[in-house]
């Protein structure tokens, strides 16, 4: 279920390049994307027997204000990837482990050992040759492909107090809620004030919302129930060789020897990041 996950997760690149292909821009693959995600998790929720309106106003808020950063999140992700290589935008994301980590360290008192300093070094070592060789058209990409990894950092760090004690599909449902009105407020004000023209951007929209938000997530919840926070988190990995893959196949996205290089340092501090811990870092999902 959880390999099941990371494919489903490792997919949202790739949709995202058919999206634009098709005439959707990043508002409108996220407005859309958030409204029937937020509808889809509202009806799991309901099947499991959670029902996110009996939380009360006090902490439904708070969950609900997460998906103000989870949008930002979202936004800067895809923005970039209108420019970006789909496999290259996966392989930054990646280095949020290390973020975390780091986040962690300095707010909370995190745990920092060898172990992870290796992990720490290990990453943006590779993040500097993933990037080394790349030439961008706009600069702005390359900020936005860093920032949604430090914003999805944010929002763990924040999402692991704020969420406290709250269902995990009851808190998926309002940090979706959240996205959806804050993206849906952006598309109002910025445009396009249109629908998607055709049927295949409806395809693409429905299935982004679909893969990552809904399947993707309860896959990786039922798998981390049987497997345990550390062998999932590792599994999870896999997600970005998936997006690889399928770039390769479907988009014709190539690494460098040196890309490839950064790729597997990544790769191994994710894993590194993840060993022995009691509670699974989730998945990137834009």
């Amino acid at each position: 279920m959880v390999l099941a996950s990371a494919v489903a997760f490792g997919t949202i690149p790739i949709l995202g390049k058919y999206a634009y292909a098709n005439g959707v821009t990043p508002l409108q693959l996220l407005a859309f994307r958030f409204v029937i995600a937020s509808a889809g998790l509202s009806v799991i929720a309901l099947a499991v027997g959670q029902r996110p309106w009996q939380l009360g106003t006090v902490r439904s808020l708070p969950v609900a204000g997460l998906g103000l950063v989870y949008a930002a999140t979202a936004l800067a992700f895809f923005s970039a990837l209108t420019v970006m290589p789909a496999s290259l935008m996966e392989l930054i994301a990646y280095i949020y482990p290390a973020l975390v980590a780091i986040g962690a360290w300095i707010f909370v008192g995190g745990e920092m050992n060898r172990r992870i300093v290796l992990a720490l070094v290990a990453t943006f070592v590779g993040l500097a040759l993933l990037v080394g060789a790349v030439q961008l058209r706009a600069g702005w990409a390359l900020i936005l492909a860093f920032g949604s990894p430090l914003l999805y950092s944010v929002y763990i760090l924040a999402g692991e107090r704020v969420t406290k004690g709250v269902p995990t599909v009851v808190s998926s449902v309002l940090v979706h809620v959240g996205g959806a009105i804050t993206m849906v407020a952006v598309l109002l004000v910025a445009g396009p004030r249109t629908l998607p023209q055709s049927v295949a951007a409806w395809a693409v929209v429905t299935a982004v919302a679909l893969l990552p938000s809904m399947v993707g997530i309860s896959l990786f919840l039922a798998g981390l129930a049987r497997v345990g926070a550390t062998r999932a988190a590792i599994m999870s990995t896999v997600e970005p060789a998936v997006t690889v893959g399928l770039a390769a196949a479907l988009l014709g996205d190539r690494l460098n020897v040196f890309q490839g290089v950064g790729a597997v340092l990544v790769l191994a501090a994710v894993i590194l990041m993840q060993w022995r811990r009691r509670e699974a870092i989730p998945p990137f999902e834009p």
